[in-house]
């Protein structure tokens, strides 16, 4: 036979219980917000801004209005994920620049460029260049 005492105590146990998983059900509060966005872009979707600062201005899809973003000087430009160095060092402008310009005849070669969505400054830009394909035998 169970005494009263041990029906009131389970009876408790169960009611801590059930309270315990309803609060660990409900969100703490926290709020998830978007702080990196990206486009993966062709050469002719974009067009970059020819100086250390201005606006980059980017189609996304043929039929997608224009997006304008800002470049600044602390934007950090990349010729090639693959080209990175040990410390993530970055290119110069110019360089992704140039290598954007040697770039346009490549159909496999994408711009990828990561932006505040809040301020639509540009974090960084990295024009990836993968080799062409081997020619079929």
């Amino acid at each position: 036979m169970t005494s009263p005492m041990n029906v009131k105590t389970r009876g408790l146990q169960l009611v801590s219980l059930m309270i315990g998983l309803l609060i660990g059900s409900v969100p703490a509060g926290a709020t998830l917000r978007t702080i990196e966005q990206a486009y993966e872009l062709t050469h002719n979707q974009i067009q970059l801004p020819s100086g250390p600062e201005g606006t980059l201005t980017v189609r996304p899809c043929a039929t997608c209005r224009l997006v304008f973003l800002r470049v600044t000087r602390a934007t950090a430009w990349f010729a090639a994920p693959r080209s990175r160095q040990a410390n993530n060092q970055t290119n110069s402008q110019s360089t992704v620049l140039a290598a954007f310009h040697d770039a346009a005849t490549n159909p496999r070669a994408l711009v990828y460029v990561y932006y505040e969505p809040q301020t639509l400054r540009v974090k960084r830009i990295v024009l990836d260049t993968p080799p062409a394909p081997a020619p079929h035998r």
